[in-house]
Order: C-alpha cells, then structure tokens, then sequence
C-alpha cells in the first residue's frame, strides 16, 4: 500500500517528478536498477503508479531519468575548484572520485552498466567521461599543457583506467584507499609525460600545474 504520509500531499508537477527521482535515487544506494521497479518506487514515494508512467512514460524512460540524476550528482560533486591548481585539482578530483563510488557502488555501476548500451542509455555514461575529460584539459592547457591529440587521448584512456582501478579495488581491496588515490595521480602524470614526449617540456608543464592561478 502506498505511503500516506506529507509525501502524498499534491504538489506541482516538476515538484513531483522530483521527489519520485529523489525516491528512486536512494534505492539506488541499496538495490541495482533492474530491481528498482515502478511499483516499487510509487510505493516509497506515496503515489501511484499510473502517476509514474503519467511523468515518465515507461519503465524504460524511468530508469534513464534515474540514472541521468545520479551521473549529473557525481558531475556536481566533481566540478573543479578554480581556486586550486590543476595539480590540486587532479588530486582532489581523485579523491572525490574514490570516496563517492566506495560510498555508492551500486549506483555507479549503473551508470557505468549504460555504457555498453547501445541507445540513449548508453550516452549517459559517455557524457560524464566527456566532462570530466574537458575539465581536466581545460585545467592542463591553462598550465602550459598543449591539447594535442596524444594528451587527449591520454587523459580519456587515463580516466577509463581510473574507473577500472576504482571497480576493482572496492571488489578486491588490496591496497588502502590513499595507496589507490597515489596510484591514479601517478599513473595521469605519466600518461601525459608520454603524450609531451619532452623531457623538457614536461619539466615545465609539471611545474606549472603545481600553481595556482
């Protein structure tokens, strides 16, 4: 039976749709996304189902909203500080990264699970890769870093090991999470020292992104 607490009150219909994702969003820290039904959701969230497919149209477009809320609340938390350095934002972007997937697992691996889709699902995941890339290119170049074809491929393959290192850990924990961290913010800086291809020119650029703007 559905909840007949405040959450059943009317409200406006974006006030609505939000509270449904908000509900479906904190199953998600528990239950992957083939387990997050409609039925499921009307229920915690005190509305009908009917009401679900009336805001989402089905059981499909439902979990891509879901989804694309949880991959847009890991963008917002990964969002660089222009205060810091492009080192420091590097580090703290990993820190971030490593703390919010060990937090929410389930939820990450949904994200991640749309990459291999072939429709609209799958942009989701392609998307926050695509931001956090540019990001990280937009800091880099700011210190010197030239946007060549060889950094950016660095960077994007440098992110999908990242994710890999991340899954894997949190499935077999066999360094502590500061050795983790360490290992990623290795592993860009040597990917990129290999895109410069000078040592020279990589003494410089290192320098630089240690600095603040």
């Amino acid at each position: 039976m559905a909840r007949s607490d405040s959450s059943a009150r009317r409200l406006p219909p974006d006030d609505r749709r939000q509270q449904i994702l908000a509900t479906a969003r904190r199953l998600l820290d528990t239950r992957t996304i083939d387990d997050i039904s409609v039925e499921a959701v009307a229920e915690e969230a005190g509305v009908s189902p009917g009401l679900l497919f009336h805001y989402f149209g089905s059981q499909r477009k439902f979990r891509h909203a879901i989804v694309q809320m949880a991959a847009e609340e890991l963008l917002g938390k990964l969002a660089p500080d222009p205060v810091l350095s492009p080192a420091e934002q590097l580090r703290s972007g990993i820190e971030t990264f490593v703390s919010y997937v060990a937090r929410h697992p389930v939820m990450y691996l949904a994200v991640v699970r749309f990459s291999k889709s072939g429709n609209d699902l799958g942009t989701l995941h392609r998307t926050v890769r695509a931001t956090l890339a540019e990001w990280i290119l937009t800091g880099l170049a700011g210190a010197g870093m030239p946007t060549t074809p060889a950094v950016t491929l660095s960077v994007s393959g440098w992110l999908a090991f990242m994710e890999e290192a991340v899954l894997s850990w949190l499935d077999q924990p066999r360094m502590t999470r500061t050795e983790l961290v360490g290992l990623c913010e290795r592993a860009v800086y040597q990917l990129l020292a290999g895109a410069v291809n000078d040592p020279q020119h990589w003494d410089e650029i290192r320098t630089a992104i240690e600095q603040r703007q």
